[in-house]
């Protein structure tokens, strides 16, 4: 498999900012608002022989706190877990999510209980509004710039990606919490400890498939803000996108 890191320059096979029509299935069209589309992979970028599947790098709106999928338990299923959630890959390269909407708390099933919080709904306002401020300075300027909320206002450019490739590596995000029952997710007793290990120790899978690390970036690189590194990693024969946080 091959690395970049730092991706700064588009090369053929990496399109920001995708449209969220294009991307989601047409029956659950409430992805839109939970989940914002960064930039779309082709997958022969990393891996040859799967040119032609393409995968979207996603940030959640959520959290404001904690982690997506916190106090949501009870409409968890397999695939989904507080810091954790899976999406079906379909043959015309769109995501479909394999939870229930209520998994996210600005879901309606919850009541409005997060309207309620004026913190929170500041909080997605702004979300929604530096993704929609980096999209146009895309647009005009060719060139990714974040509107975050620790700067004063100004956008400042940032990389696409700051790993496309390469192995699967030791984080936060290995050990809390846990990954959804869908899944499995081993650790060599050294984990982490050496790069001549490979993948760091770690190996997820989904019913004994293996799946790699597609690529990760920072939340805020592209919005407000954002978990420290959103970790994308697919499963080829399932087609499952599986997607996870780092919080450092």
């Amino acid at each position: 498999m091959t690395q970049q890191t730092e991706v700064r320059e588009l090369k053929p096979g990496l399109t920001p900012f995708p449209a969220a029509a294009d991307i989601f299935v047409a029956d659950q069209p409430w992805l839109a608002e939970h989940l914002l589309p960064l930039i779309s992979i082709d997958l022969g970028l990393v891996r040859p022989e799967l040119a032609g599947t393409v995968v979207h790098m996603l940030c959640p709106v959520e959290p404001f706190e904690g982690c997506i999928g916190d106090e949501t338990e009870a409409h968890h299923n397999a695939f989904t877990a507080p810091n954790w959630f899976a999406l079906e890959l379909t043959p015309d390269n769109r995501y479909r999510f394999l939870g229930n909407e209520g998994f996210f708390q600005r879901a309606p099933q919850h009541g409005g209980q997060f309207t309620k919080d004026a913190y929170a709904c500041e909080h997605t306002d702004e979300m929604l509004a530096s993704h929609a401020k980096a999209s146009a300075y895309y647009a005009e300027h060719g060139r990714l710039a974040s509107y975050s909320r620790y700067g004063k206002g100004e956008p400042v450019e940032q990389d696409y990606l700051d790993s496309l490739g390469g192995g699967i590596w030791y984080g936060n995000w290995t050990s809390h919490p846990p990954i959804p029952p869908a899944f499995q997710l081993d650790k060599a007793e050294n984990a982490g400890m050496g790069d001549e290990l490979e993948d760091h120790g770690i190996r997820i899978t989904r019913d004994g498939k293996p799946f790699f690390h597609v690529a990760n970036v920072a939340g805020y690189n592209w919005c407000a803000t954002g978990a420290d590194s959103i970790l994308l990693f697919y499963e080829p024969e399932s087609r499952t996108a599986l997607f996870t946080f780092d919080w450092t």
